[in-house]
C-alpha cells in the first residue's frame, strides 16, 4: 500500500485510530450517564445472590443432617399389618 500511494498507512492507521476513540468516547459517556444505575443494580444483585445462597446452603446442610441420621441407625421397623377380618390365616403346609 506505502508503495503504491506513499503515507498511506498512516492516513488508515490515523482514521482506524479516531474510530476507536469515538467509540470510546461514546461508551464512556454512558457509563457516566448511567454509572450510578448500574452500581445500584450489581449491588442489588449480588445481595440477592447471596441470600439466595445462604438458602440453597442452609436446605443442603439440613438434607445433610437427615440424611447422615439415617445412615447412623437403621430406622426400627413398623409394625406389622393386622389381618383383616373374615380373612384366611394361613397354615403351614407340610
Amino acid at each position: 500500500m506505502d508503495a503504491s500511494m506513499p503515507g498511506s498507512r498512516k492516513l488508515y492507521e490515523d482514521r482506524a485510530k479516531e474510530e476507536r476513540n469515538a467509540d470510546g468516547w461514546h461508551y464512556a459517556d454512558e457509563l457516566a450517564i448511567r454509572g450510578p444505575a448500574l452500581v445500584r443494580a450489581a449491588d442489588h444483585l449480588s445481595r440477592r445472590a447471596d441470600a439466595e445462597h445462604s438458602a440453597h446452603t442452609t436446605r443442603a446442610r439440613a438434607a445433610l443432617a437427615r440424611s447422615a441420621s439415617g445412615i447412623r441407625g437403621t430406622p426400627p421397623a413398623s409394625p406389622p399389618a393386622p389381618p383383616a377380618p373374615g380373612a384366611p390365616v394361613p397354615h403351614r403346609s407340610r
